[in-house]
């Protein structure tokens, strides 16, 4: 049976267009209910690309027809060089890496094979359309896709087609927004959003049920994270360099929270983090402005690990004392004066012998 991949992209009319242009001018003059309507005809072009993937015999067919050379099984793969992992029986493509190229080729779409997908710096053939609807193409194969220094700035809904993904890395690639279908990936263990223009995320992001880790460093117009909050089995969660403004509450499984250089002036509700979770819990807040932390703080199961460098505390709460479980204490360049740091690290000593305090 013929198989094919109808793929929309756009038919080059300018051709036609331009040639009428030649004829009377540009812009195209039309009168119109008794005005004249000034037409701009470079704004008027789409085109239809068909891709019969049926003309090719398997996968190294189709990745020879790229316009770039395409390395199979490298021993070692290059970080600079575009390469494929094949299987020698068959021919099939099940891992692939683009890099440094001018645009991803169409005929990917023919590889129905892929389990891990790689692009950086290497842009979509519709910049404009940020990621393309024909990943959906995908679906009944990909599980990592990562891509890097490639301009994405909103992805298609058809994402959510794509369920048995379990990896998503979007780095540097200007991203503005998440679409509510992100909630739709049952699989989706690992989600890395950093170095993007994102400024707020969907409440379906607790539908996301398998999320272990969400990394969102350096999104400089994200203020916000409490569409996290109650989000059943989060573990990790990034946003190093971010203005937010409060912790998320209610993630009963979070181990490990990393929020250097935000907005936070308090850490109200910290207590409701990795409450139905016994390891080790290791959370930085360093560089932001916090001014008082709530007593709740002792109530947070196996804190092992805190940060709190380069805030504006003058106090800390009596009830750290009894955190017998803390290994590591930075309270590094805050506002106590001198004579009650002495007595505070003199007290945790007493109370946490094994305690290490970097005051």
């Amino acid at each position: 049976m013929k198989k094919s991949i109808n793929l929309i992209f756009f038919v080059k009319i300018l051709t036609f267009l331009t040639q009428i242009q030649w004829t009377i001018g540009s812009p195209i003059n039309r009168l119109q209910s008794g005005k004249l309507v000034m037409i701009d005809i470079y704004k008027i072009s789409f085109y239809i690309i068909e891709i019969d993937c049926s003309q090719y015999a398997n996968d190294n067919d189709i990745i020879d027809s790229f316009p770039f050379t395409v390395d199979r099984n490298p021993d070692t793969p290059n970080s600079e060089t575009t390469w494929a992992s094949m299987n020698i029986s068959d021919s099939k493509v099940t891992r692939m890496k683009i890099v440094n190229q001018k645009s991803v080729p169409s005929l990917i779409y023919c590889l129905k094979h892929l389990t891990k997908l790689e692009i950086v710096n290497t842009s979509f053939p519709d910049i404009e359309r940020g990621f393309p609807d024909e990943i959906k193409f995908f679906a009944s194969s990909l599980i990592d896709l990562h891509i890097y220094n490639t301009k994405i700035t909103s992805l298609s809904n058809d994402i959510s087609k794509l369920k048995r993904l379990q990896t998503i890395t979007l780095s540097n690639t200007g991203l503005e927004s998440l679409p509510d279908s992100i909630g739709d990936l049952p699989l989706l263990n690992f989600l890395i959003l950093s170095n993007n223009s994102l400024s707020s995320l969907p409440m379906t992001m607790t539908k996301l049920g398998s999320l272990q880790q969400l990394t969102l460093n350096n999104n400089p117009s994200l203020r916000s994270v409490q569409s996290l909050n109650g989000h059943p089995n989060l573990r990790i969660l990034e946003t190093r360099h971010c203005p937010i403004e409060l912790i998320p509450h209610n993630l009963p499984q979070l181990t490990a929270l990393d929020m250097l250089n935000n907005n936070l002036t308090k850490l109200n509700g910290i207590e409701t983090l990795g409450k139905a979770n016994n390891n080790k819990k290791r959370f930085s807040f360093d560089q932001n402005r916090i001014e008082t932390i709530a007593p709740q703080i002792a109530n947070v199961r196996n804190l092992y690990w805190l940060n709190l460098c380069c805030n504006k505390l003058k106090v800390l709460p009596t009830d750290m004392y009894s955190i017998t479980t803390l290994s590591h204490l930075n309270i590094r360049r805050n506002r106590f004066p001198p004579r009650d740091l002495d007595q505070m690290v003199r007290k945790f000593r007493d109370t946490n012998p094994k305690l290490k305090v970097l005051y």
